[in-house]
C-alpha cells in the first residue's frame, strides 16, 4: 500500500516544530543550552506561549529532540569522513580527526550531547537518543572493524558478558574485541576533546592539536600491532 501523504494539519505541525527546533538551535550555538528558552522562541516566532507547548511539553523535551538532531549530524559528520579515505588506517584517522574538528566548531552542541543527561537517553526521548547515539559509536566500531580480525583478548568475565550483551542488542555482531577497543578508544578521545573544550589543558601549554595527532597516531600503532591494519 503506497504511503500516506501528510495532510495539510500535518505538513503544518512539521513546518513549525522545524522552526522551533532551528530557533533553538540558534541559541544554543549563541549561548549553550542554558539560553535555550521556550518564552524567547515563542517571541521570535509570533507565537503565545501556551501555542508553543502544543508543540513540546517543555523546555527538557525540547533539549532531548536537539540531541538526537545532534548526535545524527555529528554521525554524518563522520561518515562522510570515513568515506572519503581508502585504506583502513587512514579511515580511523579521519574519523577520529572529524570527531575533534566537529565537537571545536560546535562546543555547545557537543556539550549538549555528551556532557548532560539531555544527550544521555536516560531522562528523556531515551530510545531516540540512544539510537542516535549509537550511530556515531557504530561509525568509530565499523572503522576500526575493517581494520582488521583482533585476536581474542583477555577481559574480565563480566565485562566481556556485557560486551557480548550490548553487541547482541542491535545484531551487529562485532567480535568482542573490536568493540572493547572501539569503547576504549572512544573514551579516550572523549575525554580529551572534553577537556580541551573546557580549557582544562590551557595552562599546561602544550598544543592540543598535536597531543590529539599523537594519540590518534598511538591507537593507529596499537590497531596495527594488535589486528594487523593495513597502512
Amino acid at each position: 500500500m503506497p504511503e500516506q501523504e501528510p495532510t495539510r494539519r500535518e505538513r503544518y505541525r512539521l513546518q513549525t516544530v522545524a522552526e522551533i527546533k532551528a530557533a533553538a538551535m540558534d541559541q544554543l550555538r549563541e549561548g549553550g543550552a542554558e539560553a535555550v528558552s521556550l518564552n524567547a522562541i515563542a517571541r521570535s516566532m509570533a507565537m503565545s506561549a501556551p501555542a508553543l507547548y502544543r508543540y513540546f511539553a517543555g523546555r527538557d523535551e525540547l533539549l532531548a529532540d536537539l540531541a538526537v538532531d545532534i548526535h545524527l549530524a555529528l554521525a554524518d559528520a563522520l561518515e562522510a569522513a570515513s568515506a572519503r579515505e581508502r585504506c583502513a588506517s587512514a579511515r580511523v584517522g579521519a574519523v577520529a580527526d572529524a570527531y575533534r574538528d566537529w565537537a571545536l566548531a560546535q562546543p555547545h552542541a557537543y556539550h549538549l550531547a555528551y556532557e548532560t543527561t539531555y544527550g544521555s537517553a536516560r531522562d528523556q526521548a531515551a530510545d531516540r537518543i540512544a539510537s542516535a547515539a549509537q550511530r556515531c559509536m557504530d561509525v568509530f566500531l565499523g572503522v576500526v572493524a575493517e581494520a582488521g580480525e583482533p585476536p581474542a583478548l583477555p577481559l574480565p568475565a563480566a565485562l566481556d558478558q556485557q560486551i557480548r550483551r550490548w553487541n547482541g542488542g542491535d545484531q551487529r555482531s562485532l567480535p568482542a574485541g573490536i568493540l572493547h577497543f572501539g569503547l576504549v578508544w572512544w573514551s579516550r578521545l572523549h575525554g580529551l576533546i572534553s577537556l580541551e573544550l573546557g580549557g582544562h589543558l590551557a595552562a599546561t601549554g602544550i598544543d592540543t592539536a598535536l597531543l590529539y595527532r599523537t594519540e590518534i597516531e598511538a591507537m593507529l600503532g596499537s590497531l596495527r600491532h594488535r589486528y594487523g591494519a593495513t597502512a
